[in-house]
């Protein structure tokens, strides 16, 4: 291949990835200010998107259980966690106005059976293979499936609400500086 060509590829190649680069910046953008302005009516949004990120943790979950599997182990609770997981998240996609308040109810349940779960970890692994990162991990599902309950579902969504429209807004200014930089790279590659 000639110089030429190479340049030419790796000018398409820029200009592809600015504008796609943009674009998300762009659409998370305006997605993290809706969600931070309004948290309250956005909440079919985040239910969506939450619902989604259910949906493949649960697969994931329930194919790693089946497929990792041996006897003695807890395979059985990781299937049973990924298989709620799983309806947890096709609840939120596909009926998310009804099914909101329950899920919230459920995650706490979720971040519970998974603190309970790392703390009898903690108990059976040996004491040089991350005992101390499991039992923190299960204290920290433990607590946080309590904070939920108290809080109460309502205010459970709209703070994830804001805290999912922070994390896109951030999302979104990331990805619009590297449009940027990327445009100042295709503008470095035309003069040559």
């Amino acid at each position: 291949m000639s110089d030429t060509t190479e340049d030419r590829s790796a000018l398409d190649l820029l200009r592809s990835s600015r504008i796609t680069s943009y674009g998300f910046g762009l659409l998370s953008l305006i997605a993290g200010i809706v969600l931070v302005a309004w948290p309250d009516r956005s909440v079919v949004v985040v239910a969506r998107i939450i619902g989604v990120l259910f949906i493949v943790t649960g697969f994931g979950q329930a194919a790693e259980a089946l497929t990792t599997h041996r006897k003695g182990s807890y395979w059985g609770l990781l299937l049973l966690r990924g298989l709620i997981n799983l309806g947890i998240g096709v609840a939120l996609l596909f009926i998310p106005e009804k099914s909101t308040n329950v899920v919230v109810w459920l995650i706490a349940l979720d971040f519970l059976i998974t603190g309970v779960l790392a703390l009898i970890v903690t108990f059976i692994i040996p004491k040089g293979m991350g005992r101390g990162s499991m039992l923190i991990q299960g204290l920290i599902g433990v607590v946080l499936a309590f904070v939920i309950w108290g809080i109460g579902a309502d205010q459970v969504k709209d703070i994830a609400a804001v805290v999912i429209g922070i994390v896109l807004i951030l999302l979104g200014l990331l990805f619009l500086a590297a449009g940027w930089q990327l445009s100042k790279a295709d503008r470095e590659l035309d003069r040559r």
